[in-house]
C-alpha cells in the first residue's frame, strides 16, 4: 500500500554542525541534541512551519527500537553493543528509536534517585554526538519536569528538575526542558507505527499527529493510555483495545498487518521476564517493549522489512507470546 506523507512538509533536514561537539554537561550539548531532533530526516513540519509530532522513518535505515529504560544504563549499553548495532550505527545503516521514558528509575526504593537518570541523559546526549542524525526519541510521559508526574507518591518530574538544577544550574534545566519539548510523538516506518503508550480512542490521522499540539486529549492518550488487558468488554476511557489499533492503522494509511509498537505498560503479571510482549492480549502485531530493569535488554528491529525481536543480555529466553 502506498504511504501517504501528509500535507505537511518535511522540516529542515540539515542541522548545523560544530567542528567539535560541545563538552559533556554543557547547555550547548543539549541544544546540539535539540537541533538534531528538530531537523531529523523524516520529521514533518506542522502548519506553523515548526517541527511537528510525526517522523516518517527513512526507509533505507534499519531501526533499532529501544523500549522504556527508566534509568537502566547497562541495558542501553548492552543493546548498542549487541550484534551489528554499533557497526551499523557507525556506518549510517541503522538508527536508534527510543520509545520514551529513558528517565526515572521505576524500582521500589530507587524512585527518588535521580543520579542514574542524569547519567543516562548524558549517555543519550553522547549518542547524538557519536551518531549524528541517527538518534530518534519519541516523547513519553516521563520525559517531563511536570509536577503532576508521580509514581508511588514521588514527584519524579520535579525531583529530576531539582537534581539537574543542583548539579548543573538553571540554564541546563531550561535546555533539558527544550529537549523534552523537541521530541516527536510518533514514528511511522514502512510496516510499523511506534508511539509511547497507545493509539487515541477514536483514531488519529497523520495531519493530527503532525499538528498534535492542537489536539491535547489525543496527545495525552499517546503518552498515557494503556491496553485493556481483559478479553471482551469495552476499554475504559483510559484504555485502548483492538478496535482502536485497527482504526488507527486504517486512518494512518497503513497496511492492516502493520506492527503497532508501544512501551509504557509492561505486563509483568503475565509471568514474562524478557520485557517483550508479542501480539498483546491476542491483538495480532501489537507489541509492548520494555528495555529497563527486570528485562533482558530487548529491542525490536526490522531486517529486510521483517519484524525481529532481539535480546542483548546472554539469557536463553524467548519473547512472551499471547495464544
Amino acid at each position: 500500500m502506498p504511504r501517504k506523507t501528509s500535507n505537511a512538509t518535511t522540516a529542515r533536514q540539515t542541522a548545523p554542525r560544530t567542528k567539535s561537539p560541545p563538552p559533556k554537561g554543557s547547555v550547548a550539548l543539549v541544544e546540539y541534541a535539540v537541533d538534531q531532533l528538530t531537523t531529523a530526516a523524516g520529521r514533518l513540519a506542522n502548519d506553523e512551519g515548526k517541527p511537528g509530532g510525526l517522523v516518517l522513518f527513512p526507509e533505507k535505515l534499519r531501526p533499532i527500537v529501544i523500549g522504556d529504560l527508566h534509568a537502566n544504563r547497562k541495558n542501553l549499553s548492552y543493546i548498542l553493543a549487541h550484534g551489528d548495532n554499533a557497526k551499523d550505527l557507525e556506518s549510517g545503516k541503522a538508527a536508534c528509536i527510543f520509545i520514551g521514558d529513558a528517565f526515572h528509575d521505576d524500582r521500589t526504593g530507587h524512585m527518588k534517585n535521580m543520579e542514574s537518570s542524569i547519567d543516562l541523559l548524558d549517555d543519550i546526549l553522547d549518542l547524538f554526538v557519536r551518531y549524528p542524525g541517527k538518534v530518534y526519541y519519541i516523547r513519553g510521559n516521563h520525559d517531563t519536569f511536570d509536577e503532576r508526574l508521580r509514581k508511588s507518591g514521588i514527584l519524579q518530574g520535579l525531583e529530576l528538575k531539582h537534581a539537574i538544577f543542583r548539579l548543573r544550574g538553571a540554564d541546563y534545566v531550561g535546555a533539558v526542558g527544550r529537549l523534552f519539548d523537541a521530541m516527536p510523538y510518533a514514528v511511522i516506518g514502512e510496516r510499523y507505527v511506534i508511539v509511547h503508550a497507545g493509539p487515541p480512542r477514536g483514531g488519529i490521522v497523520r495531519e493530527e499527529l503532525v499538528n498534535i499540539e492542537k489536539y491535547p486529549e489525543k496527545l495525552h492518550q499517546l503518552i498515557w493510555t494503556r491496553v485493556n488487558e481483559f478479553h471482551g468488554g469495552n476499554p475504559s476511557l483510559k484504555e485502548y483495545g483492538e478496535r482502536d489499533i485497527r482504526l488507527a492503522l486504517e486512518l494512518l494509511d497503513m497496511p492492516a498487518d502493520a506492527h503497532f509498537i508501544v512501551g509504557h505498560n509492561p505486563i509483568w503479571g503475565d509471568g514474562n521476564k524478557t520485557g517483550v510482549w508479542i501480539d498483546v492480549v491476542g491483538i495480532k502485531n501489537h507489541h509492548i517493549l520494555y528495555s529497563g530493569y527486570g528485562s533482558v535488554a530487548p529491542y525490536i528491529t526490522f531486517i529486510e522489512g521483517e519484524f525481529a525481536v532481539r535480546h542483548a543480555l546472554p539469557v536463553a529466553q524467548e519473547e512472551y507470546r499471547y495464544v
